[in-house]
């Protein structure tokens, strides 16, 4: 007779951990296997940096990540980020260019690093920014022996990548009414927003004493090729404006106490803007023109604790249809950085200096009583990034570094080693 074995017990249930655990992983699944909504997610990345990381994590990634569509999406809601800035003043016989960590964040540290030290290999030479733009520099060290060499650098390459470039071209040959006439030249030396990392813009101004004629050159495979040029009968003289903006059609150079000197180079044409009602050019460093994407150019202007800001539309019927779009008060805004001379900047015009800006007006950089401020315009946050010393003498300039765009995504190959491939990506 065979003995009825007794019902097994029933199993207990799981942990409410392991619960948790599963229905974790299948809500992270439908919505990581939505094409849409993970589009969303890499979209609100926010960096370059942490865009590229994402598209390691397998191919269906990557083919959202370098999807040219969702690029420009990208880009039109996380604009390029300032990094830091290169600050250069006249210490010393070879001043070092200091590089200053803006907002430093953990995962922008390695970047912030290698700018810092990319100048470490320019010992023994003097260094000047003449421009920085999509995280390249436009660079002329002079040696012992005052040789010069012009170099376009990319600080944030793996490599440290730097080529070295023709010097701007000669002036060209402009007729002259008789031999008694003279030419003055004046250059101008831009970057492109986009490029091979080998070339650059170059405006040549001619002043004789009948006409104004302006050259835009362009550096291609190493050599200059004349891109443009203009000339117009007006009797001007060199102007030693620093303050000058090149947007890939019209140049633009501060000239006078009330007007800025234009050349449409796609027409051929030189004329006078109008500075805004109540704008002068008192002193060096009160104005400043601003790239607005397109969209026209901005000037800021700066008067003892003022701060105003203009755009000027690109499709104006009037050029000179300057609109007040911002007004900030520095004492209010600089409250925080405890300076003690503010209560005394009313009246001294020359107290606050407008260093350097960025496109589309969205920050700038002023020299205020000895220290150097970065203002976030669109938060209205200031930060003191340095304080000069008697040995610094004067500040000589202000060079922002933005942050490289867009991302070198990595071509997947079969029997490629995703975790390896991540490291290397990372560590770049």
């Amino acid at each position: 007779m065979e003995m009825e074995r007794p019902p097994r017990p029933p199993l207990p249930p799981p942990p409410p951990v392991a619960v948790a655990a599963v229905a974790a992983a299948a809500a992270i699944s439908s919505v990581l296997g939505d094409d849409d909504l993970l589009r969303e997610i890499l979209l609100r990345l926010g960096l370059p940096t942490s865009l590229l990381r994402a598209a390691l994590v397998c191919r269906r990634w990557l083919s959202h990540a370098s999807d040219p569509a969702f690029l420009r999406r990208f880009r039109s809601l996380n604009p390029p980020r300032l990094l830091g800035a290169y600050l250069s003043t006249s210490a010393g016989p070879a001043p070092r260019l200091r590089f200053l960590p803006i907002h430093p964040v953990p995962e922008l540290a390695a970047a912030a690093r290698r700018a810092g030290s990319f100048f470490d290999a320019f010992k023994g030479s003097a260094a000047s920014i003449y421009d920085s733009r999509g995280g390249r520099l436009l660079v002329t060290t002079f040696d012992d022996r005052h040789e010069s060499t012009h170099q376009v650098c990319s600080p944030l390459s793996p490599a440290g990548e730097t080529a070295v470039v023709p010097p701007p071209p000669p002036p060209p040959p402009i007729q002259l009414a008789n031999d008694d006439e003279c030419v003055i030249y004046q250059y101008g030396e831009f970057l492109p927003e986009d490029g091979d990392g080998r070339s650059y813009f170059c405006v040549v101004m001619g002043y004789s004493e009948l006409q104004t004629t302006m050259y835009l050159y362009e550096l291609q495979g190493m050599n200059w090729i004349v891109r443009a040029s203009a000339a117009a009968q007006l009797v001007l003289s060199p102007t030693r404006s620093r303050v000058m903006l090149f947007d890939n059609e019209k140049f633009y150079i501060l000239y006078a106490t009330n007007k800025i000197l234009v050349c449409d180079f796609p027409s051929s044409s030189i004329s006078f803007m109008e500075l805004p009602n109540g704008v002068e050019n008192k002193h060096s460093g009160c104005i400043m023109l601003s790239r607005g994407d397109g969209s026209g150019i901005y000037l800021m202007h700066v008067k003892e604790s003022k701060l105003q800001i203009f755009h000027c539309g690109k499709d104006s019927d009037n050029p000179g249809n300057w609109v007040l779009v911002d007004y900030i008060c520095l004492r209010q805004v600089c409250a925080n950085l405890d300076m003690a001379t503010w209560p005394s900047v009313d009246g001294h015009i020359a107290s606050v200096k407008i260093c350097a800006v960025g496109d589309n007006a969205k920050f700038m950089f002023l020299e205020m009583f000895g220290t150097v401020v970065f203002l976030d315009i669109t938060t209205r946050q200031a930060e003191k990034v340095y304080e000069l010393t008697p040995e610094d003498k004067e500040l000589v300039s202000v060079r922002p570094l933005m942050l490289t765009w867009h991302p070198v995504f990595p071509l997947m190959e079969n029997g490629c080693d995703q975790k390896e491939l991540c490291t290397v990506q990372a560590a770049a």
